[in-house]
């Protein structure tokens, strides 16, 4: 399948008396970095900055009648943008002195709509808009514009209708998440533009793309098929010896040995063969896993770290006093960074403690429900402490005990009752000095009390 990209970024746009509309310096950023990954994706790419409308008009024509059929082609604009009674436009460098001359929009933007005619063979298109969808001025304000996607064409707004679509001097928000995203092999272009979506809302908070689908087939902007003679290898490796070494060095120890000596038999990393492994013991087993690659290598990584993995001061990863050949650890993945609090519910935890005869109150503006569990003088164990009303009581298991410290600690938010629309998804809107994110469990609270500084930290 033939790849095809044209790209249009505008920067410098003329001025006019009917609109303001200012420079946008990552326009020409957001084309050249852009076109640099389409053609790591082997994408016949050509650009163009600062065009006026009959230009654009002329290029996109003469890129779509030149398509060949069943090619995946992409139309990607960068500049200003925005609606105007229910119909999207592009606005070339001369939009605002079309306007001065008393053209309506029609005439002085391009419709989106005009693109899918000009191509006349069956090919497949993808078009990216990084603009804004509001007004440059209330003169043109319209009604809503829906976004409709015809047959085998995809398109990818970086904003929703009525919003802004953010930039630095540098390079776009939406742009710069795209090109992060763009490289990953085998997912769908609806996949890709679901974790630039994610991505783009997690990294700067308000601003989320929007897309239509109108694809009839799965498409991957980067396809690549699987060879794993080498996962046959470590699987045939680890069935064979995988007993002796357990039977050496007992169960944690000796999965990991058995791996590191077959990722060093195979040339491989380590958390590479053990991932291999896995995939394909499931196979063979009829498991289906619902984890990624990148889950899968991380939870192993923190396992080994618990069970001995440690890394010398020349950054050697060492298992045991052995040196290994550790791999990538790869970033984490986008459901298990840190999520942002529900806006307007964030609950900036506070604690106050009162230490009494029979009991040590709690007082906080946690909601009901709330439990915790913990230690005091880092001893005497408790659970299953619940807040209620604003306080939550530990009984204290003997009169006499002097109080030194206490260490106060959340269940998992999967365990308690309390009322998630309050505290969101994985204790979410919980903030502050006192909330702790885990990458697998979300927030959790801890708390510790010290009666020599009679503070907490």
């Amino acid at each position: 399948m033939k790849k095809r990209a044209i790209l249009f970024g505008m920067f410098h746009y003329i001025k006019s008396h009917s609109i303001s509309a200012p420079d946008l310096p990552s326009a020409e950023v957001d084309v050249k970095t852009l076109e640099k990954k389409l053609k790591q994706l082997q994408f016949e790419t050509s650009s163009y900055l600062d065009l006026c409308l009959k230009d654009i008009e002329q290029e996109i024509h003469k890129f779509a009648t030149t398509a060949p059929c069943d090619s995946l082609n992409i139309i990607y604009f960068s500049g200003h943008g925005g609606h105007s009674r229910g119909e999207n436009y592009l606005y070339p460098i001369d939009f605002g002195i079309n306007l001065d001359k008393g053209f309506s929009i029609e005439t002085s933007a391009f419709n989106l709509n005009r693109l899918y005619p000009s191509f006349t063979r069956k090919v497949k298109l993808l078009i990216i808009v990084d603009a804004c969808r509001d007004n440059l001025t209330p003169a043109f304000t319209g009604n809503f514009s829906e976004m409709i996607a015809p047959q085998n064409t995809y398109i990818a707004y970086a904003t929703q209708f009525g919003d802004y679509s953010g930039c630095t001097s540098h390079i776009s928000y939406f742009t710069e998440i795209l090109c992060e995203n763009i490289l990953t092999p085998n997912i769908s272009i609806d996949q890709l533009f679901t974790n630039v979506r994610a991505t783009l809302y997690l990294k700067h908070g308000k601003q989320i793309s929007n897309s239509v689908n109108g694809l009839m087939s799965y498409v991957t902007l980067n396809e690549q098929t699987e060879s794993d003679d080498v996962g046959q290898a470590i699987l045939q490796f680890v069935d064979k010896y995988g007993d002796m070494y357990i039977d050496k060095y007992g169960c944690f120890a000796g999965d990991y040995l058995i791996f590191i000596d077959a990722a060093q038999y195979c040339n491989i990393s380590v958390l590479d063969a053990i991932y291999k492994y896995k995939k394909l013991d499931n196979e063979r087993c009829h498991v289906t896993s619902s984890l990624s690659e990148s889950h899968e290598k991380l939870i192993t990584f923190w396992v080994m770290i618990d069970h001995g993995l440690k890394q010398d001061e020349f950054y050697t990863w060492q298992y045991r006093g052995r040196p290994i050949r550790l791999g990538e650890i790869p970033p984490l993945p986008l459901d298990m960074q840190k999520p942002l609090p529900d806006t307007g519910k964030e609950i900036v935890v506070d604690f106050k403690i009162e230490i009494k005869h029979d009991e040590i109150l709690i007082l906080t503006n946690l909601p009901d429900n709330f439990q915790f569990h913990g230690k005091i003088n880092d001893s005497v164990s408790f659970k299953n402490i619940v807040v209620k009303n604003g306080n939550a009581k530990i009984p204290l298991p003997d009169n006499a005990i002097e109080i030194k410290s206490v260490d106060l600690y959340s269940e998992l938010a999967k365990y308690t009752d309390v009322d998630s629309s309050i505290v969101g998804d994985r204790y979410r809107n919980l903030v502050g000095q006192y909330v702790k994110f885990n990458p697998i469990n979300g927030n959790s609270i801890e708390f510790h009390f010290s009666t020599s500084t009679d503070s907490s930290v």
